[in-house]
Formats: C-alpha cells, sequence, structure tokens
C-alpha cells in the first residue's frame, strides 16, 4: 500500500512539474541566430505590412534563413550552391544600391537589403505615387522564386 501510495505520489510529481515546464512551438526547421552576427555578404529581401515583417536572409556562405521582425531566431531553411550564391549577389547589380536612394514604404511595403558587416543598403517600395524600381522588382521575383512555397511565412 504504501509503495502505491509512494509511486502515486511521484507520478503526480512528474506530472506537475512537466506543466510548469514552457514549451518551445516545434518547428520543422533548425533554429539559428548566426545571421545577427554574420560579418559576409547578406542578401535580406522581405515584405511589411503594418509593423509585421517578414525576411529572408542569403549569406554569402550559401546559408538561407528566415524569420518574422517577431523572432529573436532564424529558422535554417537550407543551402545554395557557390553558382547560385553569386548569380544572387550579382543581381543586386540591377538594384543600383550605389545611387539609388528609394525610401518609399506604403501600407504594404516590400525590400531588398544588401548589407555586408556592418554597412548596408536598402530599397523600399509600396507608395502606390511611387513605382518601384524595375530592377528591385526582378530582384524580389526572383528570389522569391528560390524560396519553395511552402517555406515561405
Amino acid at each position: 500500500m504504501k509503495k502505491r501510495i509512494l509511486a502515486l505520489f511521484f507520478l503526480g510529481l512528474g506530472n506537475l512539474y512537466a506543466q510548469t515546464q514552457p514549451a518551445k512551438p516545434p518547428t520543422p526547421f533548425a533554429v539559428s541566430t548566426h545571421p545577427f552576427t554574420f560579418g559576409g555578404r547578406q542578401m535580406i529581401v522581405g515584405q511589411a505590412i503594418g509593423g509585421l515583417e517578414k525576411e529572408y536572409r542569403l549569406l554569402d556562405d550559401g546559408g538561407i534563413f528566415r524569420r518574422m521582425n517577431t523572432s529573436k531566431e532564424f529558422e535554417a531553411l537550407g543551402q545554395q550552391n557557390p553558382k547560385n550564391i553569386e548569380i544572387a549577389f550579382k543581381s543586386l547589380q540591377d538594384v543600383k544600391f550605389d545611387t539609388m536612394n528609394f525610401q518609399h514604404p506604403g501600407r504594404t511595403s516590400y525590400f531588398i537589403i544588401y548589407k555586408k558587416g556592418k554597412k548596408e543598403h536598402k530599397v523600399v517600395w509600396g507608395d502606390s505615387k511611387y513605382p518601384a524600381p524595375q530592377g528591385a522588382l526582378r530582384v524580389y521575383k526572383a528570389f522569391m522564386g528560390m524560396i519553395p512555397k511552402e517555406m515561405q511565412l
């Protein structure tokens, strides 16, 4: 009888412990903070609706990540091969970051950021009064075409 009561006590204690542990939502992707500290080139493409931003990052080491601006971590989506990495970064020449300062967000905005170390260049569009630069649209569509639909936020 004492053994049964003791077993029930430990079982109840185990249940109580399990209920008090914060459950982290499962994710099918590995999480990382690596893009925050990465010093190489990064290509960041995303969309903002109100205060919510969805972003995707391609690092020049091939890593592809995604996150919502409400998250402190990135989800790793996979790896790109060196040829595709170079094509993606060369496509940024279409955006002409060196000569363009295009910052025209709207209720729904889109953006492309080229980042290397602490230096970054950003193009934002969405305001219907200011049509998006064609180079930025091409780069955005090509980049998003690289992310499978089921992996998009």
